[in-house]
């Protein structure tokens, strides 16, 4: 009966479907040496389970700890792939024993160089596994910090809670001054109107105190014009108003004088007349007494003794008195020729 090519098929199947048959059906076929190869073949096979069982657990490992080594996949897909061409080889074993001889020798170069690579997973998966140990540490580690972080954060929070009831109290009492501080600023203004109206007054009371002073004075001056004097003038008559009026009118109607300087001289606020001590001429005296003499009561007197002067016809002397004098009153007095009393006694 011939043996068919389905026949063929079949006994492949069958031999597939029964690894255990596989040497027996070699050794009837090729013989003693060629069974030897199929032992061989059947061990290596065997040795290829086994290896691929540990590349297996190997990449289980790999890929719990690197999400899966590409490289070894594509390793173990070339182990697959060499055991494809193996079986391919056996299909034609009869006819090409020598080429399974040399792809046996392929097969133990590639079992080590694959034993090799298998060393050198497992190496790496050593310091793989080394690294997660580290890296668990610096995880435990910024753990930890996050839990420190996470203490102090609340402490901020806390302190901020704190820090924002304090704010609170402190607006509540920032309203309050300010209450006060507005209540404080409506009596200050108050205050200051009523300062206001005394310095007002005081200016007053001041300006009034001036004039009286000056009126008393001048007044004292008046009285005791011949002690006072006594150093400009001898045997000294106080001009009276009515008579210093009919003077200076007599003059301004003769053409003397001016209307203006009428009225100038008829402000005089103290004339008088006598001889002069040092040649016993006749003169005319004009003075302004102020409490305080300053720089204008300078000015008027020497005006005013220069338009008396023009009047009577007589010399003059421009003189100015009071209790004090400023220095700018002195200054003026020397560049004018005014001469000073102050208290009395003469200041040239």
């Amino acid at each position: 009966m011939a043996f068919s090519v389905s026949d063929f098929r079949r006994l492949l199947e069958l031999l597939e479907q029964h690894p255990e048959l596989r040497g027996e059906f070699f050794r009837l076929l090729l013989g003693e040496e060629l069974s030897a190869l199929a032992d061989a073949q059947r061990k290596t096979e065997e040795a290829l389970a086994r290896l691929a069982t540990r590349v297996e657990e190997l990449a289980e490992a790999q890929r719990r700890t690197e999400a899966r080594l590409e490289a070894l996949a594509a390793r173990v897909e070339e182990l697959a792939e060499a055991q494809r061409r193996t079986e391919e080889r056996l299909e034609g074993l009869a006819a090409r024993v020598e080429e399974l001889a040399e792809a046996q020798r392929r097969t133990e170069a590639r079992l080590e160089a694959l034993a090799a690579r298998v060393e050198e997973l497992a190496d790496a998966q050593r310091r793989t596994e080394a690294r997660l140990e580290a890296l668990a540490a610096r995880v435990e580690e910024l753990a930890e910090a996050q839990r420190r972080t996470e203490e102090r954060l609340q402490e901020l929070a806390e302190a901020q809670r704190r820090t924002e009831i304090r704010i609170g109290e402190l607006s509540e009492a920032q309203r309050r001054t300010d209450e006060k501080l507005a209540s404080l600023a409506a009596r200050l203004e108050e205050l200051a109107r009523v300062v206001a109206e005394l310095v007002g007054a005081m200016v007053v009371v001041q300006r009034d105190l001036a004039e009286v002073k000056g009126i008393v004075l001048e007044d004292r001056y008046r009285r005791h014009a011949a002690a006072y004097f006594r150093p400009l003038l001898r045997r000294i008559r106080v001009v009276p108003d009515t008579e210093l009026a009919e003077l200076v009118e007599d003059a301004e109607e003769r053409g003397l004088i001016s209307e203006e300087e009428l009225q100038e001289a008829l402000g005089s606020d103290l004339v008088v007349t006598g001889r002069r001590p040092e040649d016993r001429k006749e003169a005319v005296l004009a003075a302004e007494i102020s409490w305080v003499v300053d720089g204008r009561d300078v000015e008027r007197a020497a005006r005013r003794a220069a338009i008396l002067g023009r009047v009577t016809g007589k010399p003059w002397i421009a003189a100015v008195a009071g209790r004090a004098m400023s220095d700018v009153a002195a200054e003026r007095a020397r560049a004018l020729g005014v001469r000073p009393l102050l208290d009395g006694v003469s200041a040239a």
